[in-house]
């Protein structure tokens, strides 16, 4: 039995070469295999990712004719709104990066811009929540009932501190003031 053990400590490196290379990759499917059944916290659901359920949604809730046009004026509006945020976002990188470059910047002017993005995407996210609430008011009884039974399935796969922070952790510091009920970091909305 003692040869055994001394087999299995000198093939040790090699398993260790092995996990070190497997793991990360068996981590990545996962991720990706999980990905449409994982829930996170609501504050922190992104549109994008509700864009990529939309059609398996849509699917399970068997729309008649007038809901499918609503279906999809809702998503041809949503996509628009998307697409002018990523447009704003990338003009407001760049803005940034060339006020960063420059050796007299103001970061109170910076911040301003920041601000404004920050502002269009509170009405926009608005926007886009009352659009959907106009499809679900044009759905019945049952088609309601799935769509909740959806989102109470997403909201019980998080933790209990899911919109918390974790125990231990403190608050975010800011450099200055912050507006009330502004996100910490307003770019990865």
């Amino acid at each position: 039995m003692p040869s055994a053990n001394i087999q299995i400590l000198c093939r040790l490196p090699n398993t260790m070469k092995n996990i070190q290379f497997f793991l990360p990759l068996f981590a990545a499917v996962a991720c990706l295999l999980c990905s449409q059944v994982s829930a996170m916290p609501v504050m922190d659901v992104r549109i994008e990712d509700l864009m990529s359920q939309a059609s398996d949604i849509k699917k399970s809730l068997n729309l008649n004719a007038n809901q499918q046009v609503l279906w999809q004026q809702t998503e041809s509006k949503m996509r628009a709104i998307i697409s002018a945020r990523q447009r704003r976002r990338e003009q407001l990188q760049a803005t940034l990066k060339k006020g960063l470059d420059d050796s007299h910047a103001e970061l109170r002017d910076l911040a301003k811009n920041m601000a404004n993005e920050e502002d269009l995407s509170y009405q926009e996210s608005r926007q886009l929540r009352e659009l959907w609430l106009t499809v679900n008011d044009a759905l019945d009884d049952s088609q309601r009932q799935t769509i909740l039974q959806l989102l109470a399935d997403q909201l019980q796969r998080v933790p209990d501190q899911g919109c918390s922070q974790k125990s231990g952790d403190q608050a975010p510091r800011h450099m200055g003031r912050q507006k009330q009920g502004s996100l910490n970091n307003p770019m990865a909305q």
